[in-house]
């Protein structure tokens, strides 16, 4: 990406290195990672599916009339769909909650990743302050 010259010193090469090809590479990372959990967690599958029976399970009435038996299926049916959007909403849920930790944690990573020099460079003037004048 960047060419190393023999003409750029080595402040400035770890300057280039530091805010733009491994800043670049973190946001990578975390763009791959936030895409996983997205992935993983299959959010958009469970919206639209939302309504369907806990693992396709249903039952149908062939036959004559029988209340009793009517009434089993519609019981199971309706029992089996919510139970399906029952699990599928925690799952997104999970899924939500999981993204929104994955962004919070990148942001804050890109933030100590950005102001890890100015850090040293206090700690070490406020290291050697205190050795100087203690």
């Amino acid at each position: 990406m960047w060419q190393i010259s023999e003409k750029r010193g080595i402040f400035s090469l770890w300057f280039l290195w530091h805010y733009l090809i491994a800043l670049r590479e973190i946001y990578l990372g975390w763009k791959d990672i936030f895409l996983f959990v997205l992935n993983y967690f299959s959010i958009s599958f469970l919206l639209k599916t939302i309504f369907s029976p806990w693992r396709r399970y249903r039952f149908s009435f062939r036959g004559g009339f029988d209340i009793g038996k009517v009434a089993e299926v519609v019981v199971f049916n309706v029992f089996s769909r919510a139970l399906g959007m029952a699990v599928r909403t925690a799952v997104i849920l999970m899924g939500i909650i999981t993204a929104i930790l994955v962004i919070i944690f990148g942001v804050f990573i890109i933030l100590m990743w950005v102001l890890l020099p100015v850090a040293v460079i206090f700690g070490l003037f406020f290291s050697l302050q205190c050795l100087i004048f203690n």
